[in-house]
């Protein structure tokens, strides 16, 4: 539709541009017959064809003005058109991004209260029921309510998150116990389906906690299950 208003443009605009030559050229004819029309002498000589000549002139001119205005009145009509057309693109395009960033959100904190619901369990099965799980369970809804922390949940598979928290409150958690749990499974067969180019490794492998950049402190290997083989689904030995 732009390409074929922008066309129609082109084509007003010739189209303008001839009708304002034709009038200019009228009115040059104009100034010549009232340069050749005889002012003294017998008035009548010559008089009658001078005025059919201005008429039919006039009657010209009219005719090519109007054509003219017309033209440009289409411009104007074309271009508002073309006003319209992009005005309502920006619209859409702000709702597609509105819609994006809506989406968005509601993902991100769909993720957050899984992550919530998930540590908040492990927290309760490592802790104990008691104060110390509810100080520990609030201070990791405070973390994760803070992007610069872990930054876009969903850049980071759960397991990573919830081992990044873990790490942080302190936890090691036998990662093996909650392996079979719906979200594990699920983080599993995602893993699956997006590794069938890389060599086979064991079902429990995804739990293994991540590689955290070095800190000043070392860390402790006992920490989010760092201390053993996360591929076993049984007792340690």
């Amino acid at each position: 539709m732009r390409v074929l208003i922008g066309r129609q443009l082109e084509v007003l605009g010739r189209l303008a541009e001839a009708g304002l030559n034709i009038a200019l050229a009228v009115e040059r004819q104009v100034m010549a017959v009232e340069q050749a029309s005889p002012e003294a002498g017998s008035p009548e000589a010559g008089s009658g064809e001078a005025v059919q000549r201005m008429q039919a002139l006039a009657l010209a001119y009219g005719r090519v003005s109007r054509a003219v205005r017309l033209t440009i009145a289409l411009q104007s009509q074309l271009v508002k058109d073309l006003q319209d057309l992009d005005a309502t693109a920006a619209r859409r395009a702000a709702g597609q991004q509105a819609d994006a960033g809506r989406e968005r959100r509601i993902l991100q904190s769909a993720r957050k209260e899984q992550v919530e619901r998930i540590v908040e369990r492990l927290i309760r099965t490592e802790a104990g029921d008691g104060a110390e799980a509810d100080r520990l369970a609030e201070e990791a809804w405070e973390r994760l309510d803070h992007d610069d922390i872990y930054g876009d949940l969903l850049a980071r598979p759960v397991r990573e998150i919830i081992a990044l928290v873990c790490q942080d409150l302190g936890l090691a958690p036998d990662w093996s116990r909650w392996a079979q749990e719906a979200w594990a499974q699920g983080e599993i067969g995602a893993g699956a389906a997006g590794a069938a180019a890389e060599p086979p490794i064991t079902a429990l492998r995804w739990l293994d906690p991540p590689e955290f950049a070095p800190t000043a402190a070392p860390a402790d290997p006992a920490r989010c299950g760092g201390g053993g083989e996360i591929g076993r689904t049984g007792p340690g030995p």
